[in-house]
Parts: C-alpha cells; sequence; structure tokens
C-alpha cells in the first residue's frame, strides 16, 4: 500500500509495482479473444476509469495477460499525474514523446514530471520523477528469467548456450557479449556456500566453458589453503548465466528508455554497462518478497569512429530482485548541477488495486462531479 507521509524531496522519485496475475479472472474460451472482451465485465469498474480510446487499444489485445497488464499500465499512468500534481482524474491526459515515452505536461504548475513502464509476466511496474526543475529523465524495465524458460532450455539443450546468446548480439556491446560469454561465475552465483570456499583458476576456467545442461561438472576449490574438489549439476551452471544475461538485458533496457529511444537506436553498440552481477533471487516459488539490490554499475558510451569511452555521469541505476524469478531495475538522469544518488531511488512499492488506484480515481471522479 502507498504511504501517505509526505515526501519533500526534490526530484521526488516514485516506484510502483502492480501484480496483475490474481486480478481480474476470467473463464476459459475456445479463443483467446473471447477471454480479452470478458473484461469489459471482470474489470469494468477500473476499465471505466480510462478515457474509451484507451479502454479500445486495451481491448485489441489477443491474449487476456496482455490485455491485463495494458489495463494496469494506464490506470498507474493516471494514478502517478493525479496523486502528485493534484490533477482531476478525467484531466490527467497522457501524451506520447516520438518514442513512445509517455508524458504529462501541466501548464499551470511549475512542476514537471517525467515517467516510465514495463510489464512482463503479470507485473507491471511504473517509475517516475517528479521535481520543480526540468531535464530529469527516468526508465525503468522487468525482467522475469522463468517467463521463456522452456524455450532457453530447449535451444540451449540443442545448440548450446554461446549459440542461445549469439542471438542477441545485435543488441549488445562486443564487451558485454564476451563478459558473458567467458565472465566466470562466483560460488554464490551457482547456489553454494562454503565457508572460506574460493575458486581455482581451473575452476573458473570450466565454469566460463561450461555451455550444456545435465551434467556432472567438476570444480576444484581451495579451502583454508588446501584444495577441494566438489561436483556440480550443469543445470545450475546454465540458469546462473541465464540469469545474468537477463540483468544485463533489463539494466540496458531501463537506460534506453530513461533517454527515450527505442532497441533501434544508432548508439546502440556502443553503450557499455560492464561487470553486471545479478541480485540474488529471493527463493520463494509464488512470492514478490523485494531481495537483494545492487547498484553502482559503470556505464560507458564510446565514441563513434574511437576506441575512446566516456563514463556516463549523473546517472544512478540499480536493480531490484524480486521473489525467485523477477528483477526490476529503475534508473535516473538529472542535469549535470543537480546530483543523483541511490538515496533518491527508494524501494519499490507494491500497490493495492482498490485501496491505491480505484478509490482515489472514483474519489477524484466524484468531486469533480460535484463542483460540476
Amino acid at each position: 500500500m502507498v504511504g501517505s507521509q509526505e515526501d519533500t524531496s526534490d526530484p521526488k522519485i516514485v516506484r510502483w509495482l502492480l501484480d496483475t496475475r490474481p486480478l481480474w479472472p476470467v473463464s476459459a474460451k475456445a479463443k483467446t479473444k473471447e477471454e480479452v472482451q470478458e473484461l469489459k465485465n471482470v474489470a469494468s469498474r477500473a476499465l471505466n476509469l480510462l478515457p474509451e480510446s484507451e479502454q479500445a487499444s486495451i481491448l485489441r489485445y489477443h491474449h487476456i495477460k496482455d490485455a491485463k497488464m495494458s489495463l494496469a499500465s494506464h490506470l498507474l499512468k493516471h494514478l502517478v499525474i493525479t496523486k502528485y500534481f493534484s490533477v482531476p482524474w478525467l484531466e490527467s491526459t497522457i501524451s506520447h514523446k516520438p518514442y513512445g515515452k509517455p508524458y504529462f505536461l501541466h501548464e499551470y504548475q511549475n512542476k514537471f514530471i517525467d515517467f516510465n513502464v514495463s510489464h512482463q509476466a503479470g507485473i507491471v511496474v511504473l517509475i517516475a520523477a517528479i521535481s520543480h526543475r526540468s531535464g530529469i529523465s527516468v526508465g525503468t524495465d522487468v525482467v522475469c528469467t522463468h517467463e521463456r524458460r522452456n524455450a532457453d532450455h530447449a535451444h540451449v539443450d540443442k545448440e548450446g548456450f554461446f549459440d542461445w546468446l549469439a542471438m542477441y548480439e545485435d543488441v549488445f556491446a562486443e564487451s558485454e557479449i564476451e563478459y558473458l560469454r567467458q565472465g566466470s561465475l562466483s560460488l554464490e552465483e551457482i547456489g553454494l556456500d562454503i565457508r572460506g570456499a574460493t575458486l581455482t583458476t581451473l575452476a573458473k576456467d570450466v565454469l566460463s566453458t561450461c555451455e550444456r545442461r545435465d551434467q556432472k561438472i567438476s570444480l576444484a576449490i581451495l579451502v583454508d589453503g588446501k584444495i577441494s574438489e566438489i561436483q556440480v549439476n550443469s543445470n545450475v551452471i546454465i540458469d546462473a548465466k541465464i540469469r545474468k544475461f537477463y540483468a544485463s538485458w533489463c539494466l540496458r533496457e531501463t537506460f534506453i528508455k530513461m533517454i527515450g529511444e527505442a532497441f533501434t537506436a544508432s548508439w546502440l553498440k556502443d553503450l557499455e554497462i560492464l561487470h553486471v552481477k545479478p541480485p540474488k533471487a529471493v527463493l520463494k516459488a509464488n512470492g514478490l518478497e523485494e531481495g537483494e539490490v545492487i547498484k553502482g554499475f559503470k556505464i560507458y558510451l564510446k565514441k563513434k569512429k574511437e576506441s575512446t569511452k566516456t563514463l556516463v555521469k549523473n546517472v544512478m541505476i540499480d536493480i531490484t530482485s524480486l521473489g525467485l524469478s523477477y528483477m526490476i531495475a529503475g534508473a535516473i538522469s538529472a542535469p549535470e548541477d543537480l546530483e543523483v544518488s541511490g538515496d533518491h531511488m527508494g524501494k519499490w512499492h507494491i500497490l493495492d488495486l482498490y485501496t491505491d488506484i480505484i478509490k482515489i480515481a472514483e474519489s477524484s471522479l466524484n468531486s469533480h462531479t460535484l463542483v460540476k
């Protein structure tokens, strides 16, 4: 639930999450499109809060999970405008920049907002920056390591991890692909907690070159200066590599969305976020408990036709694990004279549909009706 305590920080960063998986259940239909149309009944209270054009765009989806996430996304965008600009719900008009990033422009307040949404596997997230200063941008992305797990495993089983990774070479910098291909894993990343243990150089090489599942892998480790050997199932190694890939994807997408461009950006291959370590998962199958938060990533942009790289300054980006399979990243960029830090980011707040969204929206609508 969203807290009511006033926050006077500038910029104020809002980070919300709505889980649509248990919301608006519909009965199975012969055609998926018919399931979407049933939202008119089961989600009528939420749908009626939106303009007809937005309702129509939601109901055009072919799959119910996509329609539900779209509905939640629209609700969150209207909510952040109404809540932080004291704008009637009906006047919380959302516009879009050339690459689709949403924005809101209020003519009568010396206040600016930049916000961004993302959704995957039933989870919808919104990040917003509210400030009396212009020039602040935010971005977010959510990934679910389990959503394509069967397909990912099938490809790895048939062609190997390195072939699977090669499918994504066009959207990563060469240095990032090389790190994902050859970068070593730690004992912790493959689920081993052995006090005083470190990997030998040979063991690091074994982990780096492992690309197949369902194999027994021998690793030489040092424990209190003595060499020991342990056996590891390669499944945990491959899953750790895939998790690191999705963490890198999440961070890159977040930065790109913060800038406001799509994956077709001309500088895409020049962007480097190096040595990404994924946050540890929370080992609860169905929960959304917030886990480890990792921040302090260094971001570089390589100059065209040059070998030099420039460190991107005054950008704060972090990534948070949520439950067993989700990771959420958030980023904020500010003008050079406005320093941003991890203190600005805060936590991701899980919203309740009725308490935090519908009640506020309906209260605003009722007040507006009474005034009229």
